[in-house]
């Protein structure tokens, strides 16, 4: 799963807190999470931190879910970035995509194909 995050709540929240919390998550793919990883929006714009999922559970008094980190979140080695081919390629809402995608990867579309 990649989630979009501003550089406030990537730092207070995703790097602080080792979570990531009001996600809207499908039922169905619940039990499937096992990374997460960010996108940081401008002035970034790149998947930079993904993290082991130890939990995910129901926020607070919404139909939203707050995912749990088995550790820090880990730098990726080389950024994932936009392609500049696809327009609207950034996050705006999480998005469902492999760990091994996310390995191969080198920019957006590469995860979306």
């Amino acid at each position: 799963m990649v989630v979009p995050a501003r550089e406030d709540g990537f730092k207070e929240v995703f790097i602080g807190e080792n979570c990531w919390y009001a996600i809207r998550i499908s039922a169905a793919m619940l039990s499937k999470i096992k990374h997460i990883a960010v996108y940081q929006v401008a002035p970034v714009s790149a998947i930079t931190h993904i993290a082991d999922v130890k939990g995910i559970e129901k926020y607070k008094d919404t139909d939203k879910y707050i995912v749990y980190f088995k550790g820090n979140a880990k730098p990726i080695k080389k950024y994932i970035t936009l392609s500049g081919k696809t327009k609207g390629e950034a996050p705006q809402a999480p998005r469902y995509t492999s760990y091994a995608k996310l390995l191969e990867a080198s920019t957006l579309d590469d995860l979306w194909k």
